[in-house]
């Protein structure tokens, strides 16, 4: 991630109040996805973020863990880089605890 997108999401993140430990848990979960992917922002898609995720829930990672990634991704992709994909708009997903890094 380069150094302008990482700027970036971090005020991003202190806009919305995200506490200190949270915005390291994102940048932390965010810099992981990207190593375990070996894509640069500008070439993901939606669905290698699903897969990501998909993956996650195979390997029976702890829920507040799986959490954390989901939030972190939906942070970056849908508000920092203002992708608008499904996977982070669907009434089925589990419920989104107010004020995550909502761009407004």
């Amino acid at each position: 991630m380069s150094n302008e997108i990482r700027e970036q999401f971090v005020r991003d993140m202190q806009v919305a109040g995200l506490a200190a430990g949270t915005q390291e848990k994102y940048l932390s979960s965010v810099d992981l996805f990207f190593k375990a992917t070996w894509l640069s922002p500008e070439g993901v898609t939606e669905q290698d973020v699903q897969t990501f995720l998909i993956g996650l829930r195979k390997r029976d990672v702890a829920r507040e863990t799986f959490r954390g990634y989901r939030f972190a991704l939906e942070c970056l992709f849908a508000n920092t880089l203002g992708r608008d994909w499904a996977l982070f708009t669907k009434k089925n997903c589990a419920r989104r605890p107010s004020g995550v890094c909502r761009r407004r």
